[in-house]
């Protein structure tokens, strides 16, 4: 299965002079888009080993708030069945010994919620959202890696 992934407006040019540009290749691309797939899972799943394999410490604080949040409401968010429909690198670069990349991310996917305190089938159990159709999303992410490492999604804009 092919990348969605375009590199086209692969540029450092707004990036300050000490960075240097980097070049998003073919296997950065593959690794966005398993990213994409893996962090929705692990997080449909409130599974914080797994969303730490693919987060840095910052955005597992923030996962990991959000989630605290919504079992605090008795709530429990889905995202089901991602499927990347475009990704566009808008900026990629290189600081020292760091790789980075920023790309608009768009798929579709059955993002829903539910109650935790509300049986399935029961009134009230779903929340918002629709657990049988897909719906398009789209946020900018921003991926980093150690020189040679793997790459970790390190910023979301919504």
């Amino acid at each position: 299965r092919g990348s969605l992934i375009d590199i086209s407006s692969n540029s450092g040019a707004d990036r300050p002079t000490t960075d240097t540009a980097y070049t998003v290749t073919a296997e950065d691309k593959a690794a966005f888009q398993q990213l994409l797939t893996d962090i929705q899972s692990a997080w449909s799943a409130q599974d914080l080993t797994g969303l730490r394999r693919c987060l840095t410490p910052e955005m597992l604080s923030y996962f990991s708030t959000a989630m605290a949040e919504d079992n605090s409401r008795g709530v429990q968010n889905h995202v089901e069945g991602v499927e990347l429909l475009k990704g566009d690198v808008r900026e990629a670069w290189s600081e020292d010994t760091t790789d980075y990349a920023t790309v608009d991310l768009r798929w579709n996917a059955r993002d829903y919620t539910v109650s935790t305190t509300i049986p399935r089938g029961e009134p009230g159990y779903l929340v918002e959202g629709s657990d049988e159709t897909s719906t398009e999303s789209g946020e900018v992410w921003t991926f980093m890696r150690v020189r040679e490492g793997r790459w970790l999604l390190s910023a979301i804009q919504q």
